[in-house]
């Protein structure tokens, strides 16, 4: 079956193809960040339109990665929502869980909540933890607010009440009250964005989904509209955080969950090429045109957490931002890509990023309007990426404006226009190379032992210079590269997440209720993944549970036995799993009871195989040459240039040289030798 996939990043969508005879087909646009769908829409109708006779149209499927959850939030563009909780606790945005990220610091200040206070209201109600209904749901009360929403024109609202997790009759009830009362109203309950415990995590979680989710459910609809007119039936597959798809209407319904789905999409892909080419364990390098991915891989997949938090008020600082409670691939992301921005701070010194070009006005390259020097003015003026053959010679850039743009940067730091285009480019891979050694450290592996797989329109550019920093030996550049995260969504399964809190001690293990959990998380899956196309029978489950001693604050994820064992064998061998896990993470382990507090269930189909793209490029691997400035020689040396997609499988490249795909350029500089496999990846060793 042919499968068509899109990812809409912050400068480029990106597209990929697998069509009827089994080859994979590359595109690229320019991303419209005013309407992300109209270049979805382009890129889908230019495919069609070349490839149109090897496709059956009515068995295409089409998958999406998307940035509109993510941009939503942190531009603050979402709708105006309201906020319903239990009366009393309406300022629990706001309270939050009274944690402060740093301890000394007087004005310590965290992210306006998405909910504006008047839009925050308080429902007669409350329900205790043991699920008592200490006050019964005063059905005027919620009536009455949803006469105010009406006369505010709030579109959409989240509902966060006491134990709803567990107990979520109340929640539902306000539910059907509110739609009564406002049929066109998005309503976004706690009990199905998010059933676990922490009222503030949760809140949070519920918040983010109805601020986004008349947004995204306008995007999937308007998509689905332009593909049915082109004769595209079946519904969109949307990759989520945790690296699976689902149907577009759960995507529609649960936004928060898509929030990380294009660097999911690449840390799946990333995954896939580190496997086929040899590699179990390896360090995913994604890096666009706005952000760079960083993600370890461990034994072939990626390592799924259970918090997520986004929109920090401080950057990296933990605590700082909304925190989610979603299942995500755990990453780091820097503001540091193509468009990323440089200039002088206030101490005089040169800084990157955040702020960034994006695809509008662009970088100054592009002679979009962007005047301010970036990342990939920098990397254009260095010989790193070719003017001619940008995104294969489709997408025509200035190297003079890219150096009218860095000339004004220069002069205003006192130095030459090629120190200054070095000194970003050095800048952000030293960024980069302290992200990754921290990213890996926290996870216990030393990064020297990885290999990189690098990949993204920009990261093929920078992975040279960032493997050198941190001692790494081995870059995997996979064809395509850059569009490795529309490869990953041909590849990812269909999968959904789901979660429960049901606080349960081992002491009081109650076999049948787990069971009745886990069989009703079970059918919630496979609705889902059905929902997709995917056969009852074929649907695998797996299933983990959040354990922790008795009175700690904070669980850790464990791999739940199979229920079908012996009483005292399961709950040994759950134990066992829990207590090896904490002494691996903390290095000892505690004389206390044990407990399980979530219970979760990754329902999914079968992964799908990924072949090499073809490639219309024939007779020889050098293309020609051009000054490249690489620090270890001090200057410009003239380069040859290789079209990866034709040297013989195995043949040296040695270093200093420029190997360019359509889509991305790697940069192998003069301690590297490269080759590309049997598989198509360009594998750069470094001595």
């Amino acid at each position: 079956m042919a499968k068509l996939a899109f990812d809409t990043g912050g400068t480029f969508t990106d597209f990929a193809l697998l069509d009827d005879t089994g080859a994979v087909h590359l595109h690229k646009v320019l991303s419209t960040p005013l309407n992300p769908a109209e270049a979805v829409v382009q890129g889908v109708s230019e495919l069609l339109e070349r490839f149109g006779g090897v496709i059956d149209i009515d068995k295409l499927q089409v998958l999406g990665a998307t940035t509109v959850v993510t941009n939503a939030v942190l531009e603050r563009k979402g709708v105006e929502i309201g906020f319903i909780s239990t009366a009393g606790f309406q300022d629990m945005l706001r309270i939050r869980n009274e944690g402060r990220y740093d301890l000394y610091d007087l004005n310590l200040r965290y992210p306006e909540p998405l909910v504006t206070r008047a839009n925050s209201f308080g429902a007669t109600e409350r329900v205790a933890a043991d699920g008592e209904i200490v006050t019964t749901l005063e059905e005027r009360s919620v009536r009455e607010i949803a006469g105010r929403l009406k006369e505010k024109g709030v579109r959409s609202v989240a509902v966060c009440l006491l134990h709803a997790y567990k107990y979520p009759a109340h929640e539902q009830r306000v539910a059907v009250l509110l739609q009564e009362e406002c049929p066109d109203i998005f309503v976004s309950l706690s009990s199905s964005v998010c059933p676990e415990m922490r009222e503030f995590d949760r809140a949070s979680t519920t918040v983010v989904n109805a601020y986004t989710r008349p947004q995204m459910a306008g995007h999937v609809a308007h998509l689905q509209r332009e593909f049915a007119l082109r004769g595209i039936a079946r519904q969109v597959l949307w990759m989520t955080s945790s690296g699976g798809l689902v149907p577009s209407s759960r995507a529609a319904e649960l936004p928060v969950r898509l929030i990380e789905s294009g660097p999911a999409a690449g840390a799946v892909a990333a995954a896939e090429f580190g496997r086929i080419a040899g590699e179990g364990s390896v360090l995913s390098f994604d890096m666009g045109g706005t952000t760079a991915k960083l993600c370890l891989i461990p034994n072939g997949e990626p390592t799924v957490g259970t918090d997520l938090e986004v929109a920090h008020h401080q950057r990296f600082r933990k605590g700082s931002g909304f925190p989610l409670k979603i299942q995500s691939i755990q990453m780091i992301e820097i503001g540091a890509g193509g468009g990323s921005i440089a200039a002088k701070n206030p101490l005089g010194l040169l800084d990157v990023g955040p702020r960034s070009a994006g695809a509008l006005p662009g970088p100054a390259a592009y002679q979009r309007g962007g005047t301010e020097p970036t990342v990939t003015d920098a990397d254009i003026l260095l010989g790193y990426m070719g003017t001619e053959s940008f995104v294969g010679g489709s997408f025509k850039v200035s190297k003079e404006a890219a150096e009218a743009a860095l000339q004004r940067l220069a002069a205003d730091l006192g130095v030459s226009v090629t120190r200054c285009a070095y000194g970003i480019h050095d800048l952000v891979n030293e960024s980069m190379s302290k992200a990754a050694a921290m990213h890996a450290t926290d996870l216990g592996v030393d990064p020297r032992s990885l290999p990189m797989v690098a990949f993204g329109g920009a990261g093929p550019v920078h992975a040279y210079g960032i493997a050198r920093k941190l001692g790494i030996k081995r870059v995997i550049c996979p064809t395509g590269a850059g569009v490795t995260s529309a490869i990953g969504l041909i590849i990812a399964p269909v999968a959904v997440d789901l979660s429960s809190s049901l606080p349960m001690a081992l002491a009081n293990w109650d076999e049948a209720e787990a069971s009745r959990l886990l069989e009703d998380l079970a059918e919630q899956g496979a609705e889902v993944v059905t929902a997709a196309g995917v056969p009852r029978q074929a649907i695998t489950n797996s299933y983990t549970v959040d354990m922790r001693y008795v009175g700690q604050g904070h669980e850790i994820t464990v791999p739940l036995p199979d229920l079908a064992l012996p009483r005292e064998a399961f709950l040994a061998e759950l134990t066992a799993n829990f207590t090896r896990l904490y002494r691996e993470l903390f290095g000892r382990t505690v004389n206390a009871a044990v407990e399980i507090i979530t219970w979760r269930l990754r329902a999914s189909g079968a992964k799908d195989k990924v072949a090499r793209p073809r490639s219309s490029s024939a007779g020889s691997a050098l293309k020609g040459a051009r000054p490249v400035y690489f620090q270890e020689i001090g200057e410009s040396v003239e380069t040859p240039v290789y079209d990866h997609y034709s040297p013989p499988v195995g043949e040296i490249v040695q270093g200093p040289a420029i190997v360019e795909q359509r889509e991305s350029t790697a940069v192998v500089g003069p301690s590297g030798a490269a080759h590309v496999d049997a598989h198509g990846n360009l594998v750069i060793n470094i001595l």
